[in-house]
């Protein structure tokens, strides 16, 4: 990873983790942190070991998940996520084939107002139809009934996890507040 150490920001872990849990990775994971690259880890929803997964990422990794959706039935891991501080990536049409409705928009509403940094993100949109993010977008305010302003919720908590460089971020939080000024009216 050294020689590369300049081209990328943080190592992740991704796809299905059945029979694969992430805690089988945690020593690429620490010689990464050693190194300073930010990390983040693939929780699939409806697996066997989701809860499991979740809680060694939070408890390990402590600083991303994608996915992640099924700890909203979990108010003790609820609690561990916010008291470390973690942030989620969401994708709903990623979940939509595997929860019902109820779950995802519900599971995602009691992250969200639990305090978590949720935000919504795509996942592999040229492998599954329509889970590019405009799309995730959509389904929350179509489906979900998230409003305006807990969408503008979302996009900041996304600058907040993402991994860009402090002047990226402080670029894209003015688009964010010029953007939602000029077409929301709202704070």
């Amino acid at each position: 990873m050294k020689p590369y150490k300049n081209l990328l920001s943080g190592i992740g872990l991704d796809s299905n983790e059945f029979a694969n849990p992430p805690s089988k990775f945690f020593p690429l994971f620490t010689l990464a942190r050693d190194e300073g690259y930010h990390l983040t880890c693939h929780c699939d929803v409806a697996q066997p070991a989701t809860l499991t997964n979740i809680t060694e990422v939070v408890t390990y990794l402590g600083e991303r998940i994608d996915h992640g959706l099924d700890a909203g039935s979990s108010p003790a891991l609820i609690a561990l996520i916010k008291d470390k501080n973690v942030g989620m990536t969401l994708c709903p049409w990623a979940y939509v084939r595997h929860h019902t409705e109820a779950n995802v928009f519900g599971w995602m509403r009691v992250l969200f107002e639990a305090g978590v940094k949720v935000t919504v993100g795509s996942d592999s949109p040229t492998y599954v139809e329509s889970n590019w993010l405009v799309d995730n977008l959509k389904l929350m305010k179509l489906r979900g009934g998230w409003t305006d302003e807990e969408m503008v919720v979302l996009m900041r908590n996304a600058r907040e996890i993402c991994w860009a460089g402090e002047g990226v971020k402080e670029e894209f939080g003015r688009e964010l507040d010029g953007f939602v000024e000029r077409n929301l009216g709202v704070e």
